[in-house]
């Protein structure tokens, strides 16, 4: 997912509009058969493109997740995805050496 935020992030904040017709020619396989139940795999697609702040893939992922789960269920992933990250980052700036 990593690779896909980064990439339509790029497409939604450039300036040449360009970008936005070309393929993406990026491996999303997954996507459509990611293995597990696809209203979570929606919700933590959502949730890692809330973290990487992707307008464009967060925009993608609500569309598909709306009329299936209820926003208090959408903001509680996005939430939840605030939450791990920043104990993420906590930890790991808690292991760095003191310099």
């Amino acid at each position: 997912m990593a690779m896909n935020n980064i990439y339509y992030r790029f497409v939604h904040v450039a300036s040449n509009r360009a970008y936005e017709t070309m393929p993406a020619r990026l491996r999303m396989n997954i996507v459509g058969n990611p293995g597990v139940d696809k209203t979570d795999f929606e919700l933590w697609s959502l949730a890692v493109s809330a973290i990487n702040g992707c307008g464009a893939c967060i925009a993608a992922h609500e569309k598909v997740l709306q009329g299936g789960v209820t926003e208090s269920t959408i903001q509680t992933a996005v939430r939840f995805a605030a939450i791990i990250q920043s104990m993420a980052i906590a930890l790991e700036a808690g292991s760095l050496p003191a310099g």
